[in-house]
């Protein structure tokens, strides 16, 4: 299974790093063998969440310090992270050369993992959502609170229309009442699916988990120090059901490439 995954959500503070630095931790538990990328260029939190310190940060490799390969920082026997740095400037935003340098490089990684996660910055900007279209599955990630599941419908809309992705699948976070917020989320996929000419499946619902906090002020992954809380179970068949999913045809890496970047361009 090779495999890259993406992970958005339109607004900030849903939780997603933590859930994408948990699966990351859960499968590597599996021997498979993953690497991170931390898509949020420059206030990168995924080092943080993990409890390690890179060396090197993506930041390194496009100033030609150092190679994609060397900037990969082992966090596990089976789990890596690619780091992005915190607060330098100048990486707010990748530019079109850059955004190519990454995907042929992490292109040419693909067969050293089984699964490569990326975690993509909050927002709907064209950097994100053009990354987003080069993975095979396409997670979003929201609540139920409108301003969060009306930024997830955005993205949702420029990758189906931009790109032709058509199929997505739906984490729902910070669930204060799961009836409740479960009638919000039935209504925003019917009507998602309705507008969008779009397949959405949820395939995770997690109620607001206080330990969270605990895990990331201890920095430490919340699947290896509450292995058996509820969150951390649901967790683990999240990562079951992504396991599941056909890589997308038409979609991924590789097919990104070769229609719509110019390889001489990069050159």
């Amino acid at each position: 299974m090779k495999k890259v995954i993406s992970y958005s959500s339109g607004k900030g503070g849903v939780g997603k790093t933590s859930l994408v630095a948990n699966m990351g931790v859960l499968w590597a538990k599996e021997q498979k063998k993953v690497l991170i990328v931390d898509g949020d260029w420059s206030l990168g939190k995924m080092a943080l969440t993990l409890g390690v310190k890179p060396q090197w940060a993506i930041n390194d490799v496009l100033e030609g310090k150092i190679s994609l390969n060397e900037a990969v920082q082992g966090v596990t026997p089976y789990l890596s992270l690619l780091a992005s740095p915190s607060g330098v400037v100048g990486f707010e935003e990748l530019s079109e050369s850059q955004r190519n340098q990454l995907y042929f490089e992490i292109d040419a990684m693909q067969e050293d993992y089984d699964l490569i996660l990326i975690d993509h910055s909050s927002g709907v900007h064209w950097g994100v959502i053009q990354f987003a279209a080069a993975a095979h599955n396409h997670v979003i990630v929201t609540t139920a609170e409108p301003t969060s599941y009306m930024d997830a419908y955005a993205i949702m809309k420029l990758l189906s229309q931009r790109f032709k992705i058509r199929n997505f699948q739906l984490i729902v976070t910070m669930s204060q009442c799961v009836s409740e917020t479960q009638k919000i989320i039935e209504r925003f996929v019917d009507i998602t699916q309705n507008h969008l000419d779009v397949c959405v499946r949820e395939i995770g619902h997690f109620s607001f988990e206080p330990k969270l906090a605990e895990s990331l002020r201890q920095q430490k992954p919340f699947a290896n120090l509450f292995p058996e809380l509820a969150f951390t179970q649901q967790l683990v068949k999240v990562c079951k059901t992504l396991e599941r999913l056909p890589v997308e045809k038409g979609n991924g890496l590789r097919f990104y490439y070769a229609q719509n970047i110019n390889p001489l361009a990069t050159r």
